[in-house]
């Protein structure tokens, strides 16, 4: 539920990066390895909410498969760089809450600052 709850505010903030030239990428992980189940019940939350940005999955036993299901706490955000690097900690929590979306403001910024220079 905390996941679905911020799905609306992900979808404004991938719009603002996209100005910026970021984008915002969401990761079910209870559809790591291809889950049919699982990945057909996240398309219909994501459609239901108009969600507009990319979600991906990934193969359970590659490289990305295997740090994604070491998170285990909902809704986990990463701000990651051009460059493939994690910018900051994890922001645990939904980012409708504003601890977090303070942090993740902060991060973006970073990560931002540091792709102009």
């Amino acid at each position: 539920n905390p996941c679905v709850g911020e799905l609306a505010e992900l979808d404004a903030l991938n719009k603002e990066l996209a100005e910026k030239g970021g984008a915002l990428i969401g990761v079910n992980t209870f559809t790591l390895g291809g889950d049919e189940a699982a990945i057909s019940e996240a398309k219909d939350v994501l459609a239901k909410k108009g969600v507009t940005y990319q979600n991906v999955y990934f193969d359970s036993d590659g490289e990305a498969g295997k740090f994604a299901a070491n998170i285990f706490a909902y809704p986990t955000t990463y701000v990651v760089d051009r460059n493939g690097n994690i910018v900051g900690d994890p922001i645990v929590g939904a980012i409708t809450e504003p601890k977090q979306a303070e942090a993740l403001q902060a991060q973006i910024d970073k990560a931002l600052s540091a792709d102009k220079g």
